[in-house]
């Protein structure tokens, strides 16, 4: 099988790509069958930093060559897939986008996690319903990004963020409650007092 590659030249910190028709079993600067252009991401301002030789790509496109990842990205920008080539690509790229998605839905329940943890520390409320809510949504938003299943990662984190507001409802109810204890309390301890020097 051909498969249409990039091939690393250049120097340190100023790469320089070939891209090529290369045979899939040749290692990166193995044997190359046809260079088919080049890349270069260094390129000045005003310069060209891809060139393709189009008529040549679509001639190994349609003998079945397969392009690498990288070069399918610069080969659909440039309208030189055919349908089901372009539709195999745009369907990796929404559920990249849609695992790029899940993954912010993981860290805010991850952050909504932290934030339980480090105020079951200083709350008099308990933390241990808001905690196991929150690593139940984290589970849920890490098996919804291999699937690239957005709603469901976002609802996992809703249901972690939720579990947080909750628990800083909780505290902030548990501390009321112990501040008027405290007012009783020292009520009740001054009127002892009055009643003991009257």
């Amino acid at each position: 099988m051909v498969r249409i590659r990039m091939q690393r030249l250049g120097r340190t910190h100023r790469p320089f790509y070939r891209i090529n028709a290369i045979d899939i079993r040749t290692q990166r600067n193995g044997k190359v069958i046809e260079n088919l252009g080049w890349y270069n991401p260094v390129a000045p301002e005003g310069e060209e930093q891809i060139h393709l030789k189009e008529d040549r790509i679509r001639d190994w496109l349609s003998r079945g060559a397969q392009p690498s990842d990288t070069v399918m990205d610069m080969l659909g920008h440039r309208d030189l897939l055919n349908e089901k080539q372009k539709a195999a690509w745009e369907a990796k790229r929404e559920k990249d986008r849609n695992r790029v998605a899940c993954k912010k839905s993981l860290a805010e329940a991850e952050a909504a996690l932290k934030e339980i943890e480090s105020l079951g520390e200083s709350s008099d409320a308990d933390p241990a319903e808001a905690t196991a809510a929150a690593q139940a949504a984290i589970t849920e938003c890490k098996r919804a990004v291999s699937g690239g299943r957005v709603e469901k990662a976002q609802a996992a984190a809703a249901a972690a963020v939720a579990a947080l507001e909750s628990l800083k409802k909780a505290d902030e109810q548990a501390k009321a409650a112990q501040a008027e204890a405290d007012a009783e309390s020292s009520q009740e301890g001054e009127s002892s007092e009055e009643s003991a020097e009257g």
